[in-house]
């Protein structure tokens, strides 16, 4: 069932112009980050970690200074300081929906400024987080803005299909109007995990 949950995935979100990647461990995650970010002038080169994701896998900062990069502080009040023109931003993703390809998220200022400010955004989404589809959703739902899964009860929740896209100017289809231009989803097969919680597997899901 994982496995077609995560070809599922991966083809719906793929036509939507997401790339798609199936890893085993944090160190892919910070390789593809290092990989986008030497493509970037240094003088307006940022990695940015979204909180939440950080506190799921606190090993990847590690992973990031590994591969060279120090993750730029968010700052909430001027976040023109932090972000700039080409940001690299990682997040992580509360669910995924196979029927459609999307990620849901429900978060707090700081990672929405991630989501919405960096113009390549890469998704960290747990495959063990992966349903079939909304019907499945909707239990997470309830119980993410309810408090019934154990956190304080929320008061919004997103579902983002594919990059920032609108035709509102011209009608001409523009892509990272209000939001990132490119979204990479990084599928992260935890599900052998057993290093307490740094986020390392030894199994990687298959894509489609």
């Amino acid at each position: 069932m994982g496995d077609t949950l995560q070809r599922r995935f991966s083809a719906r979100a793929s036509r939507l112009g997401v790339t798609v990647e199936c890893v085993a461990s944090l160190d892919a995650v910070a390789s593809l980050a290092a990989e986008l970010a030497a493509a970037v002038a240094p003088d307006v080169r940022r990695v940015v970690l979204a909180p939440e994701l950080e506190r799921a896998y606190p090993a990847l900062r590690q992973h990031l200074e590994a591969c060279g990069i120090t993750p730029t502080p968010i700052d909430v009040i001027n976040p023109a300081a932090t972000f700039g023109p080409l940001a690299i931003g990682i997040s992580a993703a509360a669910l995924g929906l196979a029927e459609t390809g999307s990620y849901a998220i429900a978060d707090g200022i700081a990672d929405r400024l991630v989501r919405m400010l960096a113009y390549r955004h890469i998704v960290v989404l747990d495959v063990a987080r992966l349903v079939p589809g909304l019907d499945e959703a909707g239990a997470w739902l309830h119980d993410r803005l309810t408090g019934a899964d154990g956190d304080p009860a929320g008061h919004y929740a997103s579902f983002i299909t594919g990059p920032s896209r609108t035709a509102d100017i011209e009608m001409s289809l523009s892509v990272g109007a209000h939001g990132p231009a490119e979204l990479r989803i990084i599928l992260l097969d935890t599900g052998a995990m057993s290093d307490g919680g740094n986020g390392e597997t030894n199994h990687a899901g298959e894509q489609e």
